[in-house]
């Protein structure tokens, strides 16, 4: 007989459970919970486990409610908690102002931690503008130098990835990213001192480093502070972050050298420090660390005064008892990779972020200024960078409502072919022109332009966010953590070849023949979606893993 994977899950909860509750001092349960509180751990549809813990005397957390009435809060289902229709007038304005502040506090924090989204736009930005500049003025590079400047921080993020969420976890999104912003900055001043390969590279490793760690944090973060209502813009406002990164890199671009761009940047450190200094930590992880008075505090700035947070607090509480008493340990997550029902959906997710990235979004964003010089393009190629950073800024709030309301397959294929589309425009352009003696004419020299700022219209509302959202719903929760860094490190490989490959691709076959192979692979990802991909929006994990056993059996992947 075989069990789905949460019956299994809730089964070998209820052993332990039997197992620490005859063994264990009831002072050493979840980490000393308060003398009476009753936990109640839901571990499936069916099944639910009560706890009472008793801790050594202390005082309580918070003089609200009795343990009874708190378990009983917990336990209520949504259609008997009070709604908003149910409300008189007043009680509706008040839920209202309340809400809006839970809202603006949750999104102020998250800005703050997106604040290293931001640094990463200008890491991934800076050779675009960087790499133009030095061959205008004279300090020339070669075609391997060139890429290894470009792609070095994704190929130390591949092996990074796996270690920076131990790291973060260890010492908190807070105190990590303070630890970072010094080496950031040691790397920003060694690219704005001297021209030296070597310098530069080690730079650029630094520079990986940091944005492995940052990387961690604005995935982790948003999400652990936000209620569960605000959590799908939160998590967008990274994707928002990163882009408004590259999108200045490139405005500052047109006016700035190398040298003063790079000392701009450590001027953007500076209030970075203060803003990450007071904020604040996450509850969710204060309370993994056994600090529940800090939590109690973190969650109600988060919330705002006048907030009741007893059930949100005791829920944190109770989800993390039962993240302890079910979660595999890393070793027994790679075991269970050897089962398909595991192993399935961590192969559709490496595959989603591969097509994702055989669009040559990553080149685009690490080459603009180059692309239009290739080109051939009549237009200023540092302008044409800005346009494309515009371009491919503002769609992130377009995509908030989009991926809410648009099913996820259709989103993703429809922005793909279109994409593709605007891509192979681009490519049998350019590869004509190519043959041409007399060159691009400047009547012809928006087209580049407008064929890339197509594509990157099309990434920004829905192949990239909608590719990551798909990651996040099909990875299964029982083998997460090993999991995502499978994930995270495939796809900094993705980064670092596409980057790596683009200018000796260009050599050899042209800039025109790359965007038209870049559209087929773009067509080919279309038909893995359509063909392996199972629909997410509003499933379940059983749904989900229901739909994808049915892909599955259906198709040879």
């Amino acid at each position: 007989m075989v069990l789905e994977p949460k019956t299994l899950a809730a089964a070998m909860a209820r052993e332990d459970l039997k197992e620490t509750h005859q063994e264990t001092p009831s002072h050493q349960v979840n980490g000393g919970h308060h003398e009476g509180t009753e936990l109640t751990l839901f571990m499936d549809d069916k099944v639910s486990v009560n706890v009472v813990t008793k801790s050594k005397e202390k005082e309580p957390l918070m003089k609200t409610s009795s343990p009874t009435r708190r378990t009983t809060e917990m336990t209520r289902t949504k259609e008997e908690r009070p709604t908003l229709e149910s409300s008189s007038p007043a009680q509706k304005r008040l839920h209202t102002k309340k809400d809006s502040h839970i809202r603006s506090s949750s999104l102020t924090m998250t800005v703050v931690s997106c604040l290293a989204a931001l640094n990463l736009g200008l890491i991934y930005a800076y050779p675009a503008v960087a790499l133009a500049r030095w061959e205008e003025a004279g300090v020339n590079h070669t075609t391997t130098e060139i890429t290894w400047f470009a792609s070095t921080p994704m190929v130390v993020s591949v092996v990074v990835s796996v270690v920076s969420g131990v790291v973060m976890e260890s010492l908190g999104v807070r105190c990590g990213l303070l630890l970072c912003l010094p080496f950031l900055t040691l790397s920003w001043i060694m690219i704005a001192i001297t021209h030296e390969f070597w310098v530069l590279l080690l730079a650029r490793v630094i520079q990986g480093f940091v944005a492995s760690m940052f990387m961690v944090a604005i995935t982790v973060y948003p999400v652990e502070v936000s209620a569960v209502r605000w959590r799908g813009i939160m998590v967008g406002v990274s994707e928002a972050m990163v882009m408004l990164g590259a999108f200045f890199t490139y405005l500052a671009g047109l006016v700035l050298f190398p040298s003063t761009l790079a000392y701009t940047f450590v001027g953007v450190t500076v209030p970075q420090v203060f803003c990450f200094y007071f904020m604040r930590e996450s509850p969710l992880w204060l309370t993994r660390q056994d600090r529940d008075d800090d939590a109690a505090v973190s969650l109600a700035c988060l919330r705002g005064p006048g907030v009741d947070i007893t059930w949100e607090l005791e829920q944190i509480k109770a989800n993390v008892y039962s993240e302890r008493i079910q979660k595999p340990s890393a070793s027994e997550q790679l075991l269970l990779l050897r089962k398909p029902v595991y192993l399935k959906p961590i192969l559709l997710c490496v595959l989603v972020l591969l097509f994702k990235e055989l669009t040559g979004q990553f080149a685009a964003m690490a080459y603009a200024v180059k692309i239009f010089q290739m080109a051939g393009s009549t237009l200023n190629p540092y302008w044409c960078a800005v346009v494309m950073g515009a371009v491919r800024f503002l769609p992130c709030f377009a995509s908030w409502a989009l991926i809410e309301r648009v099913p996820r397959r259709v989103l993703l294929c429809s922005c793909m072919t279109i994409a593709s589309f605007s891509l192979a425009t681009l490519g049998a352009f350019l590869w004509f022109w190519s043959w041409s003696d007399e060159g691009l004419p400047a009547s012809l020299g928006w087209i580049p332009l407008t064929c890339l700022s197509v594509f990157t219209l099309s990434f920004g509302s829905g192949i990239g966010p909608t590719s990551w959202t798909l990651v996040a719903e099909l990875i299964p929760s029982q083998v997460r953590n090993v999991g995502a860094g499978i994930i995270n490190s495939s796809f900094s490989l993705f980064l670092f070849l596409v980057g790596l490959t683009f200018p000796f691709a260009v050599e050899y076959l042209g800039v025109g023949a790359v965007y038209i192979v870049y559209s087929v692979c773009s067509l080919v990802g279309v038909i893995f979606v359509v063909t392996c991909l199972p629909e997410t929006k509003g499933s379940t994990f059983d749904e989900i893993q229901i739909a994808l056993d049915n892909k599955w059996n259906s198709n040879v992947v």
